[in-house]
């Protein structure tokens, strides 16, 4: 006899039934008002909800701050009515990485009560339980990373009752808490009505990743309810489920005049924003190109059928392993409509299934963006990429300094943009065509709404950043490098999210309602350096550098030197070298390399010798952002190109590829301090320090990482040590050179006296190495290199 085991959520199923979740929701479902026409704020007269405006808090007065509150109350509630069954509640979604749709009912009415509560507005607990159970959402480290939801969630029943008196506690709140009119000033960040604004919006946040999850539930499990937005009528929908050339929008790429782009909001300016948007930068943009629309279905459709989910040369390394994790084939919401092979397919909008319209944006997460542009540049010969945050803002069109009249959802509700063909603030359910929305002065369509853009950054907190005390958590925590930015909203995007200012943020495999705008630099071929955000580049001396290292790492010895019996020949291919030493060491000793990290990896001449070697596993981490981006391009199989200088100003363009790795084997990369390496790296088998400890600012902390501790490498790990010692006070401090002073030992004698104490050195050699600086000027250093076996 056979026992079938309930999973969690069919257990939460069986004792949450509620035969009111099936069919059409009525009166009952809404705690606060319905969203009927002459009733709530923002219904129309046809019965369809939209978004109000952005409050303007420099005049806002009460009631209009409960229109608004009763509008984002309403929205949630409408955009919930769609589920259908105590099924749709407690399934979790099928990559199980996030809550199931019960918590995130709830969780915006629990934020209500623990913000007015920190915003001193609120003085006891609604229900304690409830505000610890629903109170915390998921940010999964990796799209492995399940959450099994294992646990009995609270009824449907529990949630509504518990929303129904936060409605009426929150309207209490604002009845009693003063606005602009009453302080005869604006609201600021450092007044008590702030947490009331910080939880509309946080519920507005959920409002659009809620309808991420619900199109990601099945079909039969959702139907919506009357009042939500419709989708968009407009579409080219193609025959059979394929498209057609005129179904497909020509996106042609159009120039965008180079500048200076400020980023960051003002903190008088009258609109509530999220602690990351305020502060400042201004970045410097030269002149580059970007594609007139969003990629369309149809342009991606091209990528889908070309094997772009088969090749893994397109990926990322971290891309390629959620695909297969994943067994990706196509864009999430697509739909087959036959055999795969036939590539006939129709689309997934939040409750319904429809012909596939080829005009609107793909939705893509971060990874397929990267590929869908590596596959591009292939067939364009040009080398694409995502837009910079400094690039978005140029290309958003924007004044200097823009004015609440400059932001299009502080002046206009979702109908008044949909009129003027802007698909944002919920003017449509859904996306619409790409070459449908008005044009930017530059003739670019989509500059907000639609989808959200993709870009390279990823979130960084800007000169003058302070964690508010009411949320200390929404910021901080995602500026570790892994959460890239999206910018300029989407349909769904309300309220702050759909601002100019927004600067939202998510995990490359996160899916969210974005898609892709190409970007390449003004000359064709040549790749516009992005915006740092992380930390500065103080080492790496910008484009001219990124060239000569290009040319080091992978050009070949004719490239580099003119021709192959240049005097300098035995100089070439300094990275490659190191690479064989690590090699040649590891099998001589026996010693397995599944895993090696390269420090100070450059543009990944070394890293990728070491995949190509048999490395399962190379990590290379840098802190120039533009050379980590680079390594990755190359990484993917995509071809770089770059400018040699011969004479003066005169130039030869070539184009770099990464060697093919070994079977099984690939080189990733991440922007990283050598001196304060990131746990999240794990422990290696070896690891490569080369041309690095003379340009940090603390070389013995850098090697006190390997000496003093095995979390980056282990008892009986090889670690490779080179360095021209050149030493000098724009990098690190006298005092903290390695040797090398006035009347201290040589740099090589201090070093291995340092790593005397934890390693034995198995191998030593001068390696030279060349840079060129033109046909008849090379830079030529003689490294020291040591090898090492850690005891």
């Amino acid at each position: 006899m056979t026992t079938v085991v309930a999973e969690q959520w069919e257990i939460n199923v069986s004792k949450h039934g509620d035969e009111r979740l099936s069919g059409p929701r009525g009166p009952w479902w809404f705690t606060g008002r319905q969203p009927v026409a002459h009733e709530c704020p923002g219904v129309e007269a046809d019965g369809r909800i939209t978004s109000l405006p952005l409050p303007d808090l420099s005049s806002c007065d009460r009631a209009s701050v409960l229109d608004y509150f009763d509008n984002s109350w309403a929205l949630t509630e409408s955009l919930f009515a769609g589920l259908q069954t105590a099924e749709a509640f407690y399934r979790p979604p099928a990559h199980n990485l996030r809550h199931p749709m019960i918590f995130y009912y709830g969780h915006p009415a629990t934020l209500y009560v623990n913000k007015l509560r920190v915003g001193g507005l609120l003085g006891e607990a609604v229900d304690g339980y409830l505000e610890q159970v629903l109170e915390t959402g998921v940010d999964e480290m990796s799209w492995d990373d399940l959450s099994k939801n294992e646990m009995l969630w609270p009824s449907v029943a529990e949630v509504h009752a518990y929303r129904a008196t936060v409605y009426r506690l929150v309207r209490a709140v604002i009845e009693a808490t003063d606005f602009a009119p009453d302080l005869g000033r604006p609201v600021t960040m450092r007044d008590p009505a702030w947490a009331l604004f910080l939880a509309f919006e946080h519920e507005r946040i959920h409002l659009e990743t809620s309808s991420v999850l619900i199109r990601e539930l099945p079909l039969r499990l959702v139907a919506a309810h009357p009042s939500w937005p419709a989708p968009a009528p407009m579409r080219r929908t193609g025959v059979a489920g394929k498209p057609t050339a005129r179904a497909v929008p020509e996106n042609a790429m159009v120039a965008i005049p180079g500048g200076r782009a400020h980023l960051g909001k003002p903190e008088s300016f009258p609109s509530f924003g999220w602690d990351n948007e305020y502060g400042g930068r201004d970045v410097d943009v030269e002149a580059f190109e970007t594609s007139r629309y969003m990629i369309s279905n149809g342009e991606y459709h091209r990528f889908v059928t070309d094997g772009g989910y088969r090749r893994p040369e397109l990926w990322s390394r971290e891309g390629w392993d959620w695909r297969a994790f994943r067994n990706a084939k196509w864009p999430q919401f697509w739909v087959p409509d036959g055999p795969s092979g036939l590539h006939a397919y129709r689309l997934r909008t939040t409750f319904d299934e429809i012909d596939m319209p080829w005009d609107w944006p793909v939705c893509v997460n971060y990874h397929e963006a990267k590929a869908f542009c590596a596959w591009r540049g292939a067939q364009d010969g040009r080398d694409y990429r995502l837009p910079t945050e400094a690039e978005h803002r140029l290309v958003c069109d924007l004044p200097a300094e823009p004015g609440p009249a400059d932001d299009p959802v502080m002046r206009e509700d979702g109908v008044a943009l949909r009129e003027r063909g802007v698909n944002l603030n919920l003017a449509w359910g859904s996306e619409s065509p790409v070459d449908h929305s008005p044009a930017t002065s530059h003739g670019v369509h989509d500059a907000a709404g639609n989808l959200w853009t993709l870009v390279e950054d990823t979130l960084n907190p800007l000169e003058g950043f302070e964690v508010h005390p009411y949320y200390e958590d929404f910021s901080t925590p995602c500026f570790d490098g892994r959460h890239h930015m999206i910018l300029g909203g989407a349909f769904i995007s309300t309220g702050d999210e759909a601002s100019v200012w927004a600067r939202f943020h998510f995990r490359p495999h996160f899916l969210q309602q974005c898609g892709i705008r190409l970007v390449a630099s003004a000359t064709p071929g040549r790749e516009e350096e992005p915006a740092a955000t992380a930390a500065a580049e103080a080492s790496y001396e910008g484009r001219d550098m990124l060239d000569r290292y290009l040319l080091m790492h992978l050009g070949d010895a004719e490239e580099t030197l003119g021709r192959a019996d240049h005097p300098l020949a035995s100089a070439h291919g300094f990275p490659q070298r190191l690479a064989a030493l690590v090699l040649r060491e590891a099998k001589r000793s026996g010693t397995p390399l599944r895993r090696v990290l390269d420090v100070g990896c450059a543009v990944g001449g070394t890293s990728f010798a070491l995949a190509q070697g048999g490395v399962a596993d190379v990590v290379g981490i840098d802190l120039s952002r533009s050379f980590v981006e680079v390594a990755t391009e190359l990484a993917s199989g995509a071809a770089v190109s770059y400018e040699r200088v011969d004479q003066g100003e005169n130039r030869t363009r070539l184009r770099a590829r990464a060697p093919r790795p070994a079977a099984g084997c690939a080189a990733s990369f991440e922007v990283a301090d050598g001196c304060a390496l990131p746990a999240s790296l794990g422990r290696f088998d070896a690891v490569v320090v080369a041309n690095v400890l003379d340009r940090v600012p603390d070389p013995e902390a850098l090697l006190r990482q390997f000496t003093e501790s095995d979390a980056f490498l282990a008892a009986g790990g090889l670690l490779l040590v080179a360095s021209p010692w050149t030493w000098s006070g724009d990098h690190a401090d006298r005092e903290r050179w390695l040797g090398a002073r006035r009347g201290a030992p040589t740099s090589e004698v201090e070093v291995r006296r340092l790593l005397g104490y934890a390693f034995d050195q198995v191998a030593e050699s001068d390696e030279p190495a060349v840079l060129r600086d033109h046909s008849r000027h090379f830079e030529v250093l003689n490294a020291d290199v040591s090898v090492w076996r850690k005891r």
